[in-house]
Order: structure tokens, then C-alpha cells, then sequence
């Protein structure tokens, strides 16, 4: 791995010996072909390929996370509700098959569409802003392409949102189902029923998705010089992004649930005229809510239930940091993709 050369200094030959870089061979062309050679047969994968492993780990994190999901929805829609008492008043209305019976349907495909779709939206919203993947952007650009991608993903889940709401406030059982809220809410209020709290939940989920995306690969890289294994990185700086998420939006989410749990009492007197059509986009009650309980409880009003939220969304964004490139991986090679 060594060559001579020789040249003249001062009338005299010296020999000089220069070492040649073992990998030398390794050129940009080199490097070309190696990578040709091991996609060889592959075909280069779309954003619609990642569509099923995306899927696969949302599915997985809604139905671990849910009882967490429970306990923050009670004490979210009941500000100065602790932990352990939202936990105690479920059980005693419903059991331990409350967490089966009480909107895990409606909750599991919520979750699942959700957590699907930011996933899905963030690297085409980032492809589509900065002309790069997202593989090679800041912290800033991710952030900013995860939080306007979740315009798509609030519209799809509001529905859903509403109806597991109602499941888990329903302690009298007037509802015997996802299906017999729906009904209820379109017999009522009509399609626009549905999407009650839309500007508060479009808030809550861009504050959320934002900051994960924001802090995951910062988190990663803190995380990574005191930890080597790759699976711990991963779990840590997961619940670090989504706890970070929840520390941005967790007082949106409580004002959003009293909003929508006002809403949704309403719809049971007739007495109260139908809401405009656009009242779902009207941000007025939202903001309002947030100014009341914050006169009336302080800050804590407003972070009400943020330890079962810090909870549900460490853990989900935990969860997602490890299945998502897991899955992904699997199944590229599993269908011949690169």
C-alpha cells in the first residue's frame, strides 16, 4: 500500500515515500456501483410503499397507549381532576371492560388514521416545501413540514374524535355504541356535529407534531453520546420528542375537551338552536375557554391532566421512534424496495 517517488533537491535524489489511502478505490464511481450492485433487483420505493409500515406502527401504539388515553380525556374535560381519581370514577361507571367498551373502536382507528397520516404527510410536505427529503433538513424544516401536515390528518380524525369523546364522558350509558353517537350527532347537528372543535384539535396537533418532529433527531443526538445502544436512543429520545410535544400543546388539548364536551351536552337540549356550519372553524370559543380557565385556575387550570398526557404521548412517541424505521426496514426487504 506504499509507492516510491523520487525527485531532486540540492543536486541530490531522496527518496520520498508517500502512502496510498487504502480505500482509494472506493470513488464516487466506486461507490456508484456498489450501491447499484446491492439494489440490484430492488425497486426504488414511493411514498405510497410506506404507507403499510406506517400503518403497522400506528395501529400497535394506539391499542398500548389507550387506557393512558382514557385517563387524560377525563381529566382534560374535567379540569382539577387528578390522575388517580379520573382512573377510580371510570372503573367504578364501567370496569375493567370499560377500557374495551368505551370507544376503543372509535379511539384505536382515530389514533391509528392520525398517527398514520402525520407520518405519512411530514416528508412529502417537507419534499414539497424544500425540494430535499427530510432525511436531509434541519430540526426547523422538520418541525414546520410535520405541523402543516397535520391539515389533512385533523380533518379525517375529527369525526372520531367527537365520538370517542362521547364514549368516554358517557357515564349514564345513553349511548349503546360509536355507531348510535354518530346518529346522534348527525340527527341533531348535522355533518357539521362532527367536527365540533376542529380549530382547537388544528391547534393542539400542529403544537404536537411540530415539536416531536422539531426535537426527535436533537434528542437522538444528546441521547446518543451517554447511551450506545441503538434501541434505547430510540425509546429515550422518543418519549423526550413527545413529551416536548405535550409541554407545547397540552393546554390546547384541555380547552378543546371542555369546548367539545360543552358541545356535545348540548346536542341533548332542544331547547338550544342547531350551530352554524362554520362554527366548527370559529377559533372565538377555543381562545375563550383557554382565557376562562386561566382566570379561574391559573396554569395549572390549563395543564390539568398533564402527567396521563405526558404519559400518553412519551410513551406513543416512544413507541413510534422505535417501530417506525423498524417496520419500514422490514418491509422494504420483505417487498424487494430500496
Amino acid at each position: 500500500f506504499g509507492s516510491s517517488r523520487f525527485g531532486s533537491r540540492g543536486g541530490s535524489s531522496r527518496p520520498q515515500v508517500v502512502a496510498a489511502n487504502p480505500l482509494s478505490f472506493l470513488t464516487p464511481p466506486a461507490f456508484c456501483r456498489m450501491a447499484a450492485a446491492a439494489n440490484a433487483g430492488k425497486r426504488k420505493a414511493t411514498s405510497v410503499d410506506t404507507l403499510p409500515p406506517i400503518c403497522g406502527g400506528a395501529l400497535v401504539t394506539s391499542i398500548v397507549m389507550y387506557p393512558a388515553d382514557v385517563v387524560r380525556a377525563i381529566c382534560m374535560s374535567n379540569p382539577g381532576t387528578g390522575a388517580g381519581a379520573a382512573l377510580k370514577g371510570f372503573l367504578e361507571a364501567h370496569g375493567v371492560m370499560g377500557f374495551v367498551k368505551q370507544g376503543l373502536v372509535a379511539e384505536v382507528t382515530r389514533a391509528s388514521i392520525s398517527r398514520a397520516i402525520k407520518f405519512f404527510m411530514q416528508p412529502i410536505v417537507h419534499k414539497g416545501l424544500y425540494g430535499k427529503p427530510e432525511t436531509q433538513g434541519t430540526a426547523v424544516s422538520k418541525g414546520l413540514a410535520g405541523a402543516i401536515g397535520t391539515v389533512p390528518e385533523v380533518i379525517a380524525i375529527s369525526p372520531l374524535e367527537n365520538i370517542k369523546l362521547a364514549a368516554q364522558l358517557d357515564k349514564e350509558g345513553k349511548f349503546s355504541g360509536s355507531a348510535d353517537i354518530a346518529k346522534h350527532i348527525l340527527k341533531t347537528r348535522g355533518f357539521s356535529g362532527l367536527m365540533i372543535g376542529y380549530a382547537g384539535m388544528q391547534v393542539r396537533q400542529c403544537l404536537w407534531t411540530g415539536g416531536f418532529f422539531l426535537t426527535l433527531d436533537v434528542y437522538k443526538g444528546g441521547v446518543a453520546s451517554v447511551v450506545s445502544n441503538k434501541l434505547a436512543q430510540d425509546v429515550l429520545s422518543g418519549f423526550a420528542a413527545g413529551a416536548t410535544g405535550t409541554a407545547l400543546n397540552c393546554w390546547t388539548d384541555v380547552c378543546r375537551s371542555v369546548v367539545q364536551k360543552k358541545a356535545l351536552a348540548d346536542t341533548f337540549d332542544p331547547a338550544i338552536p342547531r350551530p352554524s356550519m362554520m362554527e366548527p372553524l370559529n377559533p372565538g370559543p377555543f381562545f375563550g375557554t383557554a382565557s376562562e380557565i386561566m382566570a379561574a385556575k391559573g396554569i395549572t387550570g390549563l395543564y390539568s391532566g398533564v402527567g396521563p398526557k405526558m404519559v400518553h404521548l412519551g410513551g406513543s412517541g416512544a413507541i413510534l421512534a422505535v417501530l417506525m424505521p423498524r417496520f419500514k426496514s422490514m418491509w422494504f426487504d420483505m417487498m424487494g424496495l430500496y
